[in-house]
């Protein structure tokens, strides 16, 4: 069932109409039973599927009974508790990877290193891996280290860790949670109904759903098109793809956000923000702490910081400080950017089982930003020299037109079928300079004639004029200032521009997000 259904949205009505008729100790028990059951139809129904994640969800529940106390084991537990959430993530989600590692290295050295079992495992665990796995795996992982720390309590009823891995907005494609910001809100508020929160909510949701269904839904025709016949399309047409395509994932990301957080709204359960704003950031560093902000937040707390406090990195600083001198820091930051180095290529393969994902949204990412960090004393000078007035509304938008091709290119690769391709269409880019295909029709016959142009080019400048507003304030809050009618106007816009105007075309699915791959 796909969040932008029809049948969804009858199930979040009768979600509704029964949570804020029960009393508060109950109310997350029928969340309980409706998150169940949304998953299962997001499992396509599989039994199997179904019982992993149970058996997940359980494990992790019996490891935290065993850390709130200081015993002997804890320390023990705590790590086995983790490393079969590690393996088990990698098992059903990066298997096939692997497994085309394995080959290929065979295959260098003539040698064949597998055998029936292993593609047994690899086919298995594909078709009954549990959805969502990367999203909650990270939720699990999260809430039983914060255990572990002493942060957060351990549930005594499995009951209530299952809701709170299982919240059905959350099933969709996150964001990321932790224990602290979910427990009040899931086990200790009444949630009433309230008509100003649900007005905002559904603002919320209809705004989602005018970024999916009339943007990244027309931008996919066109990226489409390029990306898949990159031989035929090449030239600026390449320049053009990796343009549209990250808009296109904006859209359709943040679009997705904006429903999940609406719903969750209604319900009176407030879910932390995924995005804020990225194309106007002015470094790369900028732009990933506005971009998928949760699963950024859980890197740098689960990951990148205990990575920097362990022994072995403390050790690596006294050396650099020995070796490269008191201020390494600002010259050769050697274990910050070894730190970045893991928690980047870990980016890239949460994103997929691919090299092609590894290398644009993770490793060339990092090595844009550290060689941004090592080239600053450079910069600088170079804006001494040519008496370049930094504070100016040109200097800005030069630096955030150069984030979003530094970002655009990486996210090429995200989007291309393999490494390898990525690169060969980079390659036919630079084939011919044809700029004659932004005068002529070109681009009216790939799928979007002249008015669906139009429909799109009047949605993205909406688009941008709503997030430069956001920058100030809260859209929402503007509107709310207006009059019944004013307001009345906005949902009748985006309700017609998304019924007459939302694009279903021939490949349309309404279950396929991009981040709902993953």
């Amino acid at each position: 069932m796909s969040i932008i259904s029809l049948q969804f949205f009858i199930l979040f009505f009768i979600t509704c109409a029964v949570f804020f008729m029960l009393p508060a100790k109950i109310q997350w028990i029928w969340l309980l039973i409706v998150s169940i059951g949304f998953y299962y139809s997001q499992m396509y129904y599989s039994i199997a599927g179904l019982v992993f994640f149970f058996a997940i969800v359980f494990v992790n529940w019996a490891g935290t009974q065993f850390l709130d106390e200081n015993n002997s084991l804890k320390k023990n537990i705590y790590s086995l508790t983790v490393i079969f959430d590690v393996i088990t993530l990698v098992l059903f989600k990066y298997s096939k990877f692997l497994y085309e590692i394995i080959l290929a290295i065979g295959k260098l050295f003539k040698a064949d290193l597998t055998n029936d079992i292993c593609g047994y495992i690899v086919y298995y665990t594909q078709e009954n891996c549990p959805e969502r796995i990367s999203y909650f795996m990270l939720i699990l992982i999260a809430y039983i280290t914060d255990v572990y720390w002493g942060k957060s309590r351990a549930l005594k009823n499995p009951a209530k860790i299952l809701l709170f891995t299982s919240y059905f907005p959350l099933m969709t494609s996150g964001p990321i949670v932790t224990f602290e910001e979910m427990e009040n809100q899931l086990f200790g508020e009444k949630h009433r109904f309230s008509y100003d929160r649900c007005v905002r909510g559904m603002e919320r949701v209809l705004w989602g759903l005018f970024k999916k269904m009339v943007i990244s839904e027309r931008l996919a025709v066109i990226v489409s098109r390029i990306y898949d016949y990159y031989e035929v399309y090449n030239g600026l047409y390449i320049f053009v793809a990796a343009a549209l395509f990250a808009f296109q994932l904006y859209c359709d990301f943040s679009g997705l956000m904006d429903i999940v957080l609406g719903i969750s709204e209604v319900l009176g359960i407030y879910l932390p923000e995924n995005f804020n704003t990225p194309f106007y950031s002015v470094n790369l560093s900028e732009f990933w702490r506005r971009w998928h902000i949760t699963l950024g937040g859980f890197l740098r707390d689960y990951v990148l910081y205990p990575i920097q406090r362990s022994k072995g990195f403390k050790n690596l600083r006294k050396w650099s400080k020995n070796h490269l001198g008191k201020g390494y820091e600002k010259r050769f930051n050697i274990p910050l950017y070894l730190s970045l180095l893991v928690s980047w290529f870990l980016i890239g393969l949460w994103h997929g089982g691919g090299w092609n994902y590894i290398f644009g949204v993770g490793l060339y990412m990092w090595a844009v930003i550290v060689i941004g960090e090592i080239m600053t004393p450079v910069f600088a000078w170079i804006v001494k020299v040519l008496h370049i007035n930094t504070e100016c509304a040109t200097y800005t938008f030069f630096l955030r037109l150069r984030t979003f091709i530094l970002f655009m290119f990486g996210l090429s690769f995200f989007r291309a079928k393999t490494l390898k391709d990525g690169f060969l269409m980079w390659k036919s880019a630079f084939y011919r300079f044809n700029p004659w295909i932004f005068f002529d029709e070109s681009f009216f016959n790939m799928g979007l004639d002249r008015r669906e142009w139009g429909i799109l080019i009047f949605g993205m400048i909406l688009l941008f004029i709503v997030s430069y507003i956001s920058q100030k304030r809260d859209v929402r809050d503007f509107i709310k200032e207006q009059n019944f009618v004013a307001k009345l106007a906005v949902f009748a816009v985006l309700f017609v521009m998304i019924i007459v105007y939302g694009y279903y075309g021939a490949d349309f699915n309404a279950a396929d997000f991009i981040y709902g791959r993953f």
